[in-house]
């Protein structure tokens, strides 16, 4: 069994396991769930332990399943910003830490009682994390997408960024509730600037922030047992999402084939980011994303060379509805009109041994898209998008030896992360 077929595996029980252990705790507490103020100090400090776990899996299983996008991501990087190279990821990732020791040292109160017992969590944070990513790092020896090294997997950075989001978080989060979207965003941010500095893998980025999260629940873990209780609150079931706005990050591949029986065809990569609101009392939710991606002419499924107009921007906009279907799952059905415009460099040449992509500088479309969804947390979720669009615009592929017309029907598939805000 080949790596990616493992690790395939692996997402698919952790986040099996997970909706199994939310299940049976559900079902256990929900005839009379226990008075949090009767907990011991140790076993509220067990409970918080959990409760953050359930919180970090979900996101460590997705971040496995991401791994069958890491050529994907690393090819629209490379099509779009080949020459990135800044080190703001570098100092970034402490910035949260940096916040919440300020804000301790300035008096400001949190949900640990001193600042020794917040320091303590912090370093039994760091420790776990540092422990938790070496271990794996120097296991798997994964491949860096720049070929520097063979410890890829998972992100350290985003690991650490994480861990500081989670930190900061799990001190201010309640009494500012906009602490948490600015800090975990901040962390983001850290694990993108992995991305687009070519040392690190999506999979690795998703995978290092679940482990990141992970790792501060343990820290304030080991805090709560050795100063006491703590601020923070115990929930006991699992929460909904009960937000009108939620983000999610979709990577879709798709494929227009040609007109006739040949056996070429248009094959595409993305990677978007979108955001979907429902307005109070509507039955239905605004949506828009935006998305950058390649086109190259294949033949038989492989790649074959590049074109003048493989680089896109697409825009959609469109109105969608959710179909409830259990209590974690649902079906989101939606209408969009798009925009895509290409872009191309001046210095940029047709190879004439290639296959050549004609395509309309801007076109408008329309499409169609089913989306099976799943929460895991009240924040956290995943969905697999399934769709059509249709371009009436004229596209040509042509090769050394042919000229073809592309289909105006093009299918795509993928998944995509969702943040529930």
């Amino acid at each position: 069994m080949n790596t990616k077929a493992i690790l395939l595996l692996l997402a698919t029980l952790s986040i099996s396991s997970i909706h199994a252990q939310e299940a049976d705790t559900s079902q256990s507490i929900q005839p009379e769930p226990p008075r949090t103020d009767t907990l011991t100090p140790a076993r509220r400090a067990h409970q918080l332990l959990l409760q953050g776990t359930l919180n970090a899996a979900p996101l460590v299983g997705i971040g496995l399943l991401q791994t069958i996008h890491n050529e994907q991501v690393r090819t629209i990087r490379y099509g779009h910003y080949p020459q990135f190279r800044h080190h703001f990821d570098d100092y970034l990732q402490f910035a949260p830490l940096v916040a919440q020791l300020g804000l301790k040292l300035s008096g400001v109160e949190g949900s640990s009682g001193s600042v020794w017992q917040t320091v303590t969590a912090d370093v039994a944070a760091t420790t776990a994390m540092l422990a938790i990513t070496s271990a794996i790092k120097y296991t798997a020896r994964v491949k860096r997408p720049d070929g520097s090294a063979r410890n890829s997997f998972p992100s350290g950075h985003t690991a650490m960024a994480f861990t500081s989001a989670t930190l900061l978080s799990l001190e201010y989060g309640e009494r500012y509730p906009w602490i948490a979207p600015v800090s975990y965003g901040l962390a983001s941010v850290t694990g993108v600037g992995r991305i687009l500095n070519n040392r690190h893998w999506i999979g690795d980025v998703v995978t290092g922030a679940g482990l990141g999260i992970l790792s501060a629940h343990v820290g304030y873990w080991v805090s709560d047992l050795l100063f006491g209780g703590s601020k923070r609150r115990l929930r006991l079931e699992q929460e909904e999402p009960k937000t009108r706005l939620r983000l999610y990050a979709p990577l879709t591949l798709s494929a227009t084939p040609t007109e006739g029986e040949d056996s070429w065809g248009l094959q595409g990569r993305e990677a978007a980011l979108g955001v979907e609101y429902t307005p109070a009392q509507w039955p239905i939710y605004l949506r828009g994303q935006v998305g950058l991606s390649i086109y190259r002419g294949h033949q038989g499924g492989e790649g074959a060379g590049r074109s003048a107009h493989e680089r896109n921007l697409s825009l959609r906009v469109g109105v969608g509805r959710d179909l409830r279907l259990g209590r974690s799952f649902s079906v989101a059905t939606s209408v969009t009109a798009s925009l895509r415009h290409v872009f191309k460099h001046p210095d940029e040449h047709t190879t004439p041994l290639g296959p050549t992509l004609s395509m309309p500088t801007t076109s408008v479309g329309v499409g169609i898209e089913v989306a099976p969804r799943w929460y895991f947390t009240k924040h956290l979720g995943l969905r697999l998008p399934l769709g059509l669009d249709y371009y009436p615009s004229s596209y040509h592929l042509t090769t050394p030896q042919q000229r073809f017309g592309l289909h105006p029907i093009s299918f795509y598939g993928g998944t995509a992360l969702e943040v529930y805000l």
